[in-house]
C-alpha cells in the first residue's frame, strides 16, 4: 500500500506543482520563517513538510511550493512598519486591518498609514532586488515571514475574473479552495511519504517551464485528480 501512495503522490506532486509553477509572486531568499520548535529558517532552506508560523503562536506545515528558485534576482516591494519589515512581489497577497476587518490586498496596492493584520501602520514602501524566489504553501494558506503574517498565495489565473466582479480581496480564499485536493493527499498519506514523492518528482520536471506553458489550463485536471486518488487512498 506504501508503494500506492508513493505513486499516487509523487503523480499528484507533479500535476499540483505544474499549475502552481505558473505563479511568479513569492519572497526572496533571506527572509526568515520561525519554526516550530522556536529556531528561525532562512526561506531559501525551507522544504516540503516543514512545519512554520503562520500566525501568532499557530503553526501550519508547508506542503508545496508555487516557486524555489535559488538563483533569480527579482524585485519585490519592501514594506516597512514601526517595529517590522517584509518583501514580497507585487502581486503575493497580504493582510491589512481595514478598521477591525481583515482584508487581503496585493503589495503593489499597500499605501503608506494602512496597518497590517497583528502588526502596524505601514511607515514605507519601496522597491528593492532581492536573490532567490520563493512561494511556500502550507495548510492554513498563510505565513509569517519576517514576523509579519502574510498570504501562501498570490496573483493566478482567476485574478482578471475577481477583479472585474470587485472581489479582488477574496481571490486568497479561492485560490485556497483550488488546492485543496492536494491538501487532501497530503493529510491522508503520511508525511514522509508525502515529501519523498514530491521531491522525486520536482528533481526531474522543470515545472517553471512547462507550467508557464501549460499551468492555468490545467488547473481543473489537478482538482480532479486530487480528488480521485484521495478516494483511492481511503478505500486502499
Amino acid at each position: 500500500m506504501a508503494h500506492t501512495f508513493f505513486f499516487a503522490t509523487s503523480l499528484f506532486a507533479v500535476l499540483a506543482s505544474v499549475v502552481l509553477a505558473t505563479n511568479t509572486s513569492c519572497f526572496p531568499g533571506d527572509a526568515t520563517v520561525q519554526m516550530y520548535n522556536g529556531d528561525l529558517k532562512l526561506m531559501r532552506d525551507l522544504k516540503v513538510g516543514d512545519k512554520v508560523a503562520v500566525s501568532k503562536n499557530v503553526f501550519s506545515d508547508v506542503y508545496a511550493f508555487g516557486h524555489k528558485d535559488a538563483d533569480v534576482i527579482s524585485e519585490f516591494i519592501q514594506v516597512h512598519t514601526a517595529s517590522d519589515m517584509i518583501e514580497l512581489s507585487e502581486g503575493h497577497f497580504i493582510p491589512v486591518d481595514a478598521k477591525g476587518k481583515l482584508v487581503y490586498k496585493r503589495a503593489k496596492d499597500l499605501q503608506v498609514g494602512e496597518t497590517l493584520w497583528g502588526s502596524s501602520q505601514i511607515t514605507e514602501l519601496a522597491k528593492v532586488e532581492k536573490l532567490g524566489l520563493y512561494n511556500p504553501f502550507t495548510l492554513s494558506g498563510n505565513i509569517m515571514v519576517n514576523n509579519v503574517e502574510a498570504s501562501s498565495h498570490s496573483e493566478w489565473f482567476l485574478d482578471s475574473l475577481f477583479d472585474a466582479i470587485g472581489a479582488t480581496e477574496y481571490l486568497p480564499y479561492a485560490y485556497q479552495a483550488v488546492l485543496a485536493p492536494l491538501r487532501a493527499i497530503y493529510n491522508i498519506v503520511s508525511k514522509e511519504i508525502y515529501a519523498e514523492g514530491y521531491a522525486a518528482m520536482d528533481s526531474c520536471v522543470n515545472f517553471a517551464e512547462f507550467g508557464a506553458k501549460y499551468g492555468g489550463s490545467i488547473a481543473l485536471t489537478v482538482g480532479i485528480a486530487g480528488v480521485a486518488t484521495a478516494m483511492l487512498a481511503t478505500k486502499a
